[in-house]
């Protein structure tokens, strides 16, 4: 009897987490902007920047590693919480657009892990961390601790109904008519 042993393939796709990708509107957007550029020039760099981007996108979706996790930096939005992969269309000069995602960890067992792709950017003077910075609401100069400790809810819940519009001089049904002498 012999014995064959489970091909590397079968045994890498038992361990490997189940990763589900989610991709944000506005990575949309950066992916259909970099396929109207290829388009309009075949073969040219933007063509190839986009094959070299949805490689590195089946990558992540595999649970490869990002290049490198990003730290908080005072002059960019906290993206403490994401990774950034490199991706270039050029495989001889220095990588010029970055993937930044963030993987959040399943909210029951048996769920995949999620990995939320933000945005695909030019690297020049951090583009893609301040479009992604905007896409996750996160102003630059700010922790995400101290984001939490600012987003903490104000009132009540179960406070009445306060006025958010109408103007000064108009009292709305619920407040009384002050009077000034």
């Amino acid at each position: 009897m012999t014995i064959v042993p489970p091909s590397r393939r079968s045994v890498m796709s038992e361990r490997r987490p189940v990763i589900r990708i989610l991709p944000t509107a506005g990575l949309k957007q950066d992916f259909q902007t970099l396929h109207d550029a290829a388009l309009k020039k075949p073969q040219g760099p933007a063509d190839r920047l986009l094959r070299v981007a949805l490689n590195q996108l089946r990558r992540i979706q595999e649970g490869a590693p990002g290049t490198h996790p990003l730290a908080f930096m005072p002059s960019y939005p906290d993206l403490s919480d994401c990774e950034t992969t490199y991706v270039g269309a050029d495989p001889n000069a220095k990588p010029s657009h970055r993937i930044v995602w963030r993987e959040r960890a399943p909210q029951h067992p048996g769920e995949p892990v999620v990995r939320e792709i933000i945005a695909l950017g030019k690297r020049a003077n951090g583009q893609v961390y301040h479009m992604a910075g905007q896409r996750l609401d996160r102003p630059v100069g700010f922790t995400l601790a101290e984001l939490a400790a600012q987003r903490e809810p104000i009132a009540s819940p179960s406070r009445p109904g306060q006025r958010l519009t109408g103007s000064f001089d108009t009292p709305t049904m619920n407040e009384p008519d002050h009077q000034f002498e």
